[in-house]
């Protein structure tokens, strides 16, 4: 089945859907009196405004007008406006009939599923059940939530629609919706709503992939694996070991029986597919079993349709127009990405933060370098991390070159870290001290750190424990991005700085003293959190959803509006 035959057509009714929400939509047409004609005389315009309408046009000012109609509008007053400009002539129905414009709108509705969307939040039902009336009141009725539901979708499709405050970010740093008054002038001014609905819709290559996909799954049918999952093993399993999961593994990836007689043994076939999965997926090829091969192995094709919808609606989160120059990391993936005149100038390994210190999803701005970073230990990592040291060794502190310094400005002085009891010391009083790691070699920002402020105090820097990096699982910060290469990315953020000769990097890092390198253009970064992605052959990648971003999302799409899934039964 082709791409446009996945679409749903509701008017021949050849499907039947699937709801992952309870949603209770009805259908009320309105008996709206017409009002009188006025006396013919002259009247201003603003008179005109508010003279009686009479017809479909004046069913349309009572809707509008009600307490009733506005508890179902999302912008009332936008719609209102919409609807004064034209006089409150009707856009999407004639005087007995409906338009064809308002047949296009029932169609694009139908296929609002394809970007993760709920055709039904869209007044589906109560449209489709007044498509073949002919009364003013009724043609009223639908003219209106058509018009809201063209609103509703424009906005879904341009801006966040979640509060993301449980997925460790903030509205203010994603797109927020259009305007409703933009919207509505766009709708008068244009004739075809299909291209005006799809000049709302994400350009991003990714996007269209992700979308494409969701089709894809939708239309095919489960996979005979998914019968045998999810797989479950009890630890690490490694070629030549043997486990009670192998046979599953086996049905898994599509691999014939075992090479001898004994068929739970992790053979050389199984392993050749085990590590080609993996490499498929954007995992270290070892061909070792774990916990993020298993769980990458234990997506059915209904996982990965949730997992689709809420890639397609952060992807929606992210401006379309971007700058020549800017820095994303993705946190699942554990990469970062310098992008140059709309291409990837490098691509590099990161280290993210940890489950119980997720890194935040947010947008900064690059400002410059620092190089021979001094690192004030943010308050987490001093009560949870550094305290308990303490506790063992008074002199933890002085074994790595740290200060313990107490008071601000010119009240600040280093303490003696001997001198406290720490077994007693109270919250408030360790709340006043500070611990400060000098530069050098015990230093965890390394020798390079990004200037990107932020709410988060979060940001991009070298490391002084590069074997993360060998890790399959980079997932081993306290909320900072490490970077393997860090040199290049400070080369990337100053090679447009003017006077500024790529030969300083090493002086500056060799003289082992602090300093900050401004840039005058700041530069945007996106710490993003896609589970799915795009690997360097074009092709969609499957990734683990690290702190259960995808689960928390979903369960937010549900209570907004319901997770609708096509399921075609014919």
């Amino acid at each position: 089945m082709g791409e446009g035959d996945s679409y749903l057509s509701l008017s021949v009714m050849t499907r039947k859907f699937l709801f992952y929400s309870s949603l209770v939509v009805g259908s009320v047409a309105l008996a709206i009196p017409v009002a009188p004609v006025c006396a013919q005389h002259e009247v201003s315009a603003e008179q005109l405004l508010s003279a009686p309408v009479v017809g479909v046009g004046g069913a349309i000012h009572e809707i509008i007008g009600s307490k009733a109609g506005q508890r179902r509008l999302k912008d009332a007053a936008a719609l209102r406006a919409f609807y004064q400009a034209r006089g409150y002539e009707p856009y999407w129905v004639g005087r007995s009939r409906v338009k064809s414009n308002a047949r296009d709108m029932l169609k694009i509705l139908e296929k609002s599923w394809t970007h993760g969307l709920n055709p039904y939040s869209y007044h589906l039902k109560e449209i489709y059940g007044l498509m073949d009336k002919d009364e003013e009141a009724q043609l009223a009725d639908l003219d209106v939530l058509l018009s809201d539901s063209y609103l509703r979708l424009a906005q879904d499709l341009t801006g966040i629609r979640v509060n993301p405050v449980s997925l460790k970010s903030h509205r203010r740093y994603w797109r927020a919706p259009l305007a409703g008054e933009y919207l509505f002038e766009r709708l008068n001014a244009q004739r075809d709503v299909g291209d005006l609905i799809e000049s709302f819709e994400p350009r991003g290559q990714t996007y269209k992939t992700v979308q494409s996909e969701l089709i894809r799954l939708v239309n095919s049918k489960p996979e005979a694996y998914e019968a045998v999952l999810p797989i479950r093993m009890s630890g690490l399993l490694h070629p030549n070991e043997r486990d009670k999961a192998v046979p599953d593994l086996r049905v898994r990836l599509a691999v014939d029986g075992p090479q001898s007689e004994d068929e739970y043994l992790y053979d050389d076939k199984l392993a050749a597919a085990i590590i080609r999965f993996q490499r498929e997926n954007g995992l270290k090829d070892d061909g070792i079993v774990g916990r993020q091969t298993l769980d990458i192995m234990n997506i059915s094709r209904q996982n990965k349709i949730l997992q689709l919808i809420a890639n397609l609606e952060r992807l929606r989160w992210v401006e379309e127009e971007k700058p020549d120059h800017f820095v994303v990391v993705n946190i699942p993936s554990a990469m970062l990405w310098a992008v140059e005149d709309g291409r990837v100038a490098f691509e590099m390994p990161v280290i993210v933060g940890r489950q119980k210190r997720p890194t935040n999803i947010f947008r900064a701005e690059i400002h410059g370098v620092r190089f021979n970073p001094d690192w004030t230990v943010p308050p987490t990592i001093k009560k949870d991390d550094i305290l308990p040291k303490l506790r063992e060794d008074p002199e933890y502190l002085s074994h790595k070159g740290m200060q313990l310094i107490g008071g601000v400005g010119d009240e600040a002085m280093t303490l003696d870290p001997l001198a406290f009891d720490w077994e007693n010391i109270t919250a408030e009083e360790l709340k006043g001290l500070r611990m400060v790691q000098i530069p050098g070699a015990h230093n965890p920002l390394g020798q390079i750190r990004v200037l990107m402020p932020n709410a988060y105090n979060i940001y991009l820097h070298d490391t002084n424990e590069r074997h993360y990096f060998e890790r399959a699982n980079r997932a081993a910060s306290s909320g900072c991005v490490r970077m393997k290469d860090p040199e290049r990315m400070a080369r990337f953020i100053l090679k447009h700085k003017p006077g500024w000769d790529d030969e300083d990097l090493a002086s500056l890092v060799q003289s082992g003293r602090t300093r900050d390198i401004f840039i005058p253009d700041p530069i945007p970064v996106y710490l993003l959190y896609y589970t799915v992605w795009m690997n360097d052959q074009g092709e969609l990648v499957y990734g683990q959803d690290l702190y259960g971003f995808d689960d928390n999302l979903i369960k937010m799409l549900k209570d907004i509006d319901g997770i609708f899934i096509p399921v075609d039964n014919t």
